[in-house]
């Protein structure tokens, strides 16, 4: 069934991890004005994690999968729906190499639909919300690092500051590690992951960076707070999602600093 063509409908491409798609739908609520249920905007969340190829493999050339094309299957799914704009609930999966097949066969297709980019949503962020900063730290998969997306804030005047090679695996590890990485332990975020990232927060602090993004959605599920040590984080996942309220109704945006 499709929805109401007068309608507008926010489309969400989740499963990457599957809790960083709910966690931006939740944030799409938590970033909305609303005093009862019909006040808050429509959205679809689109989650098969089983059909798309983990998107740091693909860049890290360990699978040959693009999973661009998987992406794009869904979001022709969501465009029958009557989605009118999208995101996609992953930084990796905004690696070039991914999102600019993505963007090729939605422009081939024609269809009705606009797909948001999160790194450059977050690079409005910055200039809008943090005025004056110059450096910056950016925490994300290896992948996001490897594919130098973030380097986009570099047009911006910033200069990006990534974790050494050997922090950088640990942040990787916490995300990912089969024991206990936040993919791995679902519904709460391991002592040891929490211990990991934490450390590569402070790494990036002593690095004299002023704002930190956290460049991976599912690190939205570990940090609860808009700062670490006096230092602003950017949730890269919360950005995404007062985009897309933004796109569709702006006039039920919370103002950036409500918390």
């Amino acid at each position: 069934m499709e929805y109401e063509a007068n309608k507008k409908l926010i489309g969400i491409i989740g499963g990457m991890g599957p809790m960083a798609g709910v966690n931006l739908s939740e944030m799409i609520i938590n970033e909305t004005i609303a005093i009862k249920d019909q006040d808050h905007l429509p959205q679809v969340l689109l989650s098969v994690p089983q059909n798309i190829a983990d998107r740091t493999e693909f860049i890290l050339g360990s699978v040959s999968e693009n999973p661009a094309h998987a992406i794009f299957s869904m979001l022709k799914k969501l465009g029958l729906l009557g989605v009118t704009v999208a995101g996609i609930a992953c930084n990796s999966a905004h690696a070039p190499a991914i999102f600019n097949v993505v963007i090729d066969e939605l422009n081939k297709s024609k269809m009705k639909l606009k797909l948001l980019n999160m790194i450059e949503e977050v690079a409005k962020v910055i200039k809008l919300e943090f005025n004056g900063v110059n450096r910056l730290g950016v925490l994300a998969t290896t992948g996001t690092v490897k594919a130098g997306q973030y380097q986009l804030l570099e047009d911006y005047g910033l200069k990006v500051v990534y974790p050494t090679e050997a922090v950088q695996k640990k942040i990787h590890q916490a995300i990912y590690h089969p024991d206990y990485g936040i993919k791995s332990v679902t519904g709460s975020i391991s002592f040891k992951s929490r211990q990991q990232l934490e450390n590569a927060t402070r790494s990036l602090i002593y690095e004299k960076v002023e704002v930190i993004v956290l460049g991976c959605t599912e690190l939205s599920l570990a940090y609860k707070t808009n700062n670490f040590g006096g230092v602003p984080l950017i949730d890269s996942n919360r950005v995404l999602a007062r985009a897309l309220i933004r796109a569709i109704d702006p006039s039920k945006l919370k103002p950036w600093r409500q918390k």
